[in-house]
């Protein structure tokens, strides 16, 4: 695995248009909008490509049958030298990847849905927590689109919806949140959008642009601990939804098949799924 270069990015971009499923956070990296690294087996002739995006989301694809390359692929998604602290998780294309992975891997990838089938949902929650220190955790991802932008019934609430300004910008907190997702605050303000539930000065929930690129936006969302299981995650993606249709943008989400909470609010917006794909949960330290 070899560190490609960011002036030598633009032939990774065209490679990954081939990809037929939701990669704007590699493209995200391939342009410039956020912070994160790529990875081939050949600088000149790029065949297998690793990218690596800042928040910890990662995609495998192009050619599978590069054993010197599939050897450092499996030190570093075994991470076998302990550079990896926090999670990373990745999707591969073509499926002859997943293939490929166990593998390379053996009996090192616990496949969550096939734990399910064996054991109760607390069961193999307490399964899992006791594999992923030294076993990469299979789970899947969704991708939905709006078929039809009409369909979600809007709701309003009693807090105040505002536009996310340089001020809101700082004071959020949380894992998914914009920071996380640009390469800086004045990036952000400048081509993303989003906007935040106040509660007099609190942040209640936030929903904004994670991508946006040509006519596609897809949707970030985070809500402060103390607001949630409320509802309050609704209204304000319903107000990103609505500016979405007004300036003809392709609102688009993805989630982990687990995280029923973001699969609950994608379905009640109106998001419709279009594949599930396997997701792993890499080894950290």
């Amino acid at each position: 695995m070899i560190l490609l270069n960011k002036n030598q990015y633009e032939k990774i971009l065209i490679q990954l248009k081939s990809v037929p499923f939701n990669t704007l956070f590699a493209r995200a990296v391939l342009e410039s909008k956020v912070f994160g690294k790529v990875f081939v087996d050949n600088i000149n002739k790029p065949k297998s490509i690793f990218i690596a995006h800042e928040y910890g989301m990662s995609l495998l694809f192009g050619d599978t049958e590069n054993l010197e390359f599939n050897l450092e692929l499996k030190k570093y998604l075994l991470n076998e030298n302990k550079d990896r602290s926090n999670y990373e998780w990745l999707q591969v294309y073509p499926e002859k990847w997943n293939d490929k992975l166990k593998e390379l891997l053996n009996d090192k990838i616990i496949n969550y849905s096939k734990l399910l089938d064996n054991y109760s949902k607390s069961e193999a929650d307490i399964l899992t927590e006791k594999y992923r220190e030294n076993h990469i955790i299979q789970w899947g991802r969704v991708n939905f689109i709006y078929k039809d932008i009409d369909k979600a019934i809007f709701s309003k609430s009693e807090y105040e919806i505002k536009l996310i300004d340089s001020e809101i910008y700082d004071r959020i907190e949380g894992s998914v949140i914009p920071k996380f997702f640009w390469k800086s605050k004045e990036l952000f303000l400048s081509v993303g959008i989003g906007y935040a539930l106040m509660n007099g000065d609190d942040i209640v929930s936030i929903a904004f642009s994670s991508c946006k690129f040509d006519n596609v936006l897809e949707i970030g969302v985070e809500t402060s601990e103390k607001y949630r299981n409320m509802g309050f995650a609704k209204h304000v993606c319903q107000e990103l939804l609505s500016y979405c249709k007004k300036n003809n943008y392709s609102p688009i989400w993805a989630c982990r098949l687990e995280n029923t909470g973001s699969y609950l609010l994608a379905k009640s917006l109106g998001f419709e799924e279009v594949i599930t794909l396997p997701y792993y949960e890499l080894i950290k330290i």
